[in-house]
């Protein structure tokens, strides 16, 4: 027998928990809180912290979740969700990173992210482990909200352009030119302690 499409059991999960089966939505938390706890790491950087975000993550959605409409795929709407509450906490979030204390230590960078996400690595991934990894991470906690946002779902978790822009809520071209940008403020901020002028990040990649 054929394996069902995620998606679509998905879909059924939310119709049934739509209907006040919590069990159901039970099941869709199980199946989206690895993915929702990377996202919140990223942000928070603590474990205990990224706890609290993921379980917000889950409230707002079991609020909203009688909103959905299937317009995009469950993931992707729990991922706007994730992103939202994400930079709503770095809004609050009531320390600055100095973005020019990026340590000698960081000499180079390529692979991909501590956090399996079954893409390939390729040349538009960054290493995100290690001693090394948190010191590029800090230069990452600089970035704008919005821009971190698209980095991290791009460079990170391997979305599409085409995914980050549903989740996010903005054109396919906004979301490259916010990658452009985050791609250039990162290579501005790391250029002095890089060996022979590597770049922060490669240009390719897309959809």
């Amino acid at each position: 027998m054929p394996e069902r499409d995620p998606k679509e059991l998905d879909l059924e999960r939310v119709k049934a928990a739509q209907a006040g089966d919590r069990g159901a939505f039970d099941e869709l938390v199980e199946r989206h809180k690895d993915i929702v706890y990377a996202v919140a790491y990223r942000f928070a950087r603590d474990p205990d912290l990224a706890l609290d975000l993921s379980q917000d993550v889950f409230i707002r959605a079991y609020r909203g979740i009688k909103s959905f409409r299937g317009k995009s795929s469950f993931s992707t709407w729990l991922y706007r969700i994730a992103m939202n509450t994400c930079i709503d906490y770095t809004r609050k979030r009531s320390r600055s990173v100095d973005a020019q204390t990026v340590p000698e230590e960081v000499a180079e960078y390529a692979g991909s992210d501590a956090v399996e996400t079954g893409r390939p690595r390729g040349p538009g991934d960054l290493v995100l482990s290690g001693e090394l990894g948190e010191q590029i991470q800090k230069a990452v906690d600089a970035l704008p909200p919005y821009h971190k946002s698209v980095f991290v779902l791009y460079e990170i978790e391997g979305l599409s352009y085409k995914d980050i822009a549903e989740i996010v809520g903005c054109s396919i071209g906004t979301v490259m030119s916010r990658l452009h940008y985050a791609r250039k403020k990162l290579r501005t901020m790391l250029e002095p302690y890089v060996d022979g002028g590597t770049s922060v990040m490669g240009e390719g990649g897309g959809d």
